[in-house]
């Protein structure tokens, strides 16, 4: 009997590659997204010496086939290549763009008496339930309030000028202190998975498409599609920044739709890295540049709730 254990679920069932072969985005396609989209999306991960078009691509012959133009179309499931308008190859760019690292969801056993603090208990007043499924649960062992940009980079939150856009009215301290970065205006409340997916960019909120759900990984059929539920919160200071939704949006395409994909930590990662039993030899952690970045800002993510205001 083989010890290898269940195999993980397809990453993409639609992948797009350039002339010479290399692969500039991919997703899995559940069956939603429209061609004119997916342009919208090429056109901000990519950069082009021409205009340009994709076509369909026939992997094993490595020829391409019939033009697919931008459109109200779905995109089918299969491969494709971006080419000239007129199918000649040309020269094909990634932004240099990095998502934003995110350290995963602090569980349960990490977390310090004073973690659930006063932003979880408002977004939970706020919202009484998750605002994707609806659902409701008396205790909230369900439901976890998510930040929609991560406290620990409450730098860049400043840089960015995020502070003189929050209209909560609530006292500073109950919200961050001077970056207000723990207004409910950067609160959503979601079912505890989601939360995690959620953490690693697996899913987006479209504000500007009726803030639908857009999951850009294989394993989130059940949210796909949906949209947020906003509807009961009527007054706008409270309301979540639409600017915060679409910022986390566009790093869920940075993370899973540019290029070949980033790499993702799992929490047996997280555990090699800040559990009680460390393991000095997970390549994926102390190996990388980037996995040495996400153990900093996880550290810091856990000191957060300590910091002197």
């Amino acid at each position: 009997m083989g010890s290898s254990g269940p195999s993980r679920l397809q990453r993409r069932n639609v992948e797009v590659f350039d002339s010479e072969g290399a692969v500039i985005a991919g997703f899995w396609q559940y069956g939603t997204l429209q061609w004119d989209e997916f342009y919208r999306y090429i056109i901000a991960l990519t950069v082009t010496e021409a205009a340009w078009s994709i076509f369909r691509y026939d992997l094993a012959q490595q020829k391409p086939g019939t033009p697919c133009p931008s459109g109200a179309q779905l995109v089918q499931p299969g491969h494709y290549v971006l080419l000239s308008t007129t199918g000649e190859p040309i020269r094909v760019g990634l932004v240099a763009t990095r998502p934003r690292p995110r350290p995963p969801s602090i569980p349960a056993y990490f977390n310090p008496p004073s973690h659930d603090s006063r932003y979880c208990i408002r977004g939970r007043i706020r919202d009484g339930k998750c605002l994707i499924t609806g659902l409701q649960t008396q205790t909230y062992s369900r439901l976890k309030v998510a930040h929609i940009f991560p406290q620990v980079h409450d730098t860049e939150w400043v840089r960015r000028g995020y502070p003189s856009k929050i209209t909560d009215t609530t006292d500073e301290a109950h919200i961050g202190g001077r970056t207000k970065i723990d207004s409910v205006q950067n609160l959503i409340t979601l079912r505890s998975d989601l939360h995690d997916a959620w953490d690693n960019y697996e899913f987006g909120v479209n504000p500007k498409n009726g803030y639908r759900i857009t999951a850009f990984t294989n394993g989130n059929a059940d949210i796909n599609g949906l949209r947020l539920q906003l509807n009961h919160i009527k007054d706008p200071t409270l309301h979540p920044l639409d600017e915060l939704l679409t910022d986390h949006f566009m790093q869920g395409l940075l993370m899973h739709m540019k290029g070949a994909g980033e790499p993702a930590w799992t929490y047996e990662d997280y555990d090699d890295a800040v559990g009680d039993g460390s393991d000095l030899s997970n390549s994926r952690v102390w190996g990388t540049s980037e996995g040495r970045e996400l153990f900093e800002l996880t550290l810091a993510d856990r000191l957060f709730g300590h910091q002197i205001s």
